[in-house]
C-alpha cells in the first residue's frame, strides 16, 4: 500500500477545494469524522487553494472542477510542479468528456460525480489516498466511451475554429447580435455555436466561458488576472 494511506499513528491530511460554503462545510464534517483522515485546510477558489496547499502540504486534495476564478485545470497544472504532489480526487457535478479527460491527463487520481452516494465517495477517497485510481459510475462510463473510440470522442468535444471564434468574442463581452455582425453570420447561427460550446465544455455562464477562453489562450483576463502557483 502507498505511503499515502493512514498508519495506526497518523492520519491522511486532506485539503478541500469547493466554492459552495454549505457543501464545503458538510464535506469537512464528513471527511473529518472518517477514521484515518484529518481535514487540514479549505479553499473556495483556485487562488486560495494554491496558497493553502502550498502552506499545509496535504496528502490528498478534494477538488471541485468549477470554481469562481477558474477550473480544476489551473489547480492541477500548478500542482504538477509540487514536491511531493498531493493525490487529487475531483468531486464535481461537471462530468463532460472534456473535463474528465483534462483532469485525468493532468494527474488526478480520481474523479467522482456529486450525485454519488456517501459510500461511493468514501471508497473513492480511501483509494485515492492509497495511490489508487477511482472513477465514479458516471465518470467510468464516459472514460469507457473515450477508450473505445478515442478519435471520434476527441472530435466530439474539441471546439471547431468557428466555435473558438465565438468563444473568444463571448469572452470579450460581445452579445450574440454583435458577434453575428462581426463575423457576418445570423444571430441564430451564433446562438447554435454557443449552444455547441456549452454542450462540449459543460459551461454555460459568460464568466465560466471567459475563464475557459483564457485557459485555451484565446483571451487575456482583465487586469492580467491568472492562476499561478504561490512562490
Amino acid at each position: 500500500m502507498s505511503s499515502m494511506a493512514a498508519s495506526p499513528t497518523s492520519k491522511v491530511s486532506v485539503f478541500l477545494v469547493e466554492d459552495q460554503t454549505a457543501i464545503r462545510q458538510l464535506l469537512a464534517s464528513f471527511v473529518g469524522a472518517l477514521p484515518g483522515f484529518a481535514v487540514v485546510g479549505e479553499a473556495k477558489d483556485c487562488q486560495e487553494a494554491l496558497a493553502g496547499i502550498d502552506a499545509v502540504r496535504p496528502q490528498v486534495v478534494i477538488l471541485d472542477w468549477m470554481l469562481p476564478d477558474g477550473t480544476g485545470q489551473g489547480v492541477l497544472t500548478a500542482l504538477r510542479s509540487s514536491m511531493p504532489a498531493p493525490q487529487v480526487l475531483v468531486f464535481s457535478a461537471n462530468t463532460t468528456e472534456l473535463s474528465i479527460r483534462t483532469a485525468l491527463s493532468l494527474g488526478a487520481r480520481g474523479y467522482i460525480e456529486k450525485t454519488a452516494s456517501l459510500e461511493d465517495f468514501t471508497t473513492a477517497l480511501r483509494q485515492v489516498a492509497a495511490g489508487q485510481v477511482h472513477l465514479g459510475a458516471v465518470v467510468s462510463a464516459v472514460v469507457h466511451r473515450l477508450v473505445r473510440n478515442p478519435q471520434a470522442t476527441a472530435r466530439g468535444f474539441e471546439l471547431s475554429p468557428r466555435e473558438n471564434d465565438i468563444l473568444r468574442h463571448v469572452a470579450e463581452g460581445l452579445s450574440s447580435k454583435e458577434i453575428a455582425n462581426r463575423l457576418g453570420l445570423s444571430v441564430r447561427t451564433v446562438d447554435n455555436h454557443r449552444a455547441a460550446v456549452g454542450r462540449k465544455t459543460g459551461l454555460n455562464s459568460v464568466a465560466q466561458l471567459t475563464l475557459h477562453a483564457y485557459e485555451l489562450g484565446l483571451v487575456s483576463l482583465p487586469g492580467g488576472q491568472r492562476v499561478t502557483p504561490p512562490p
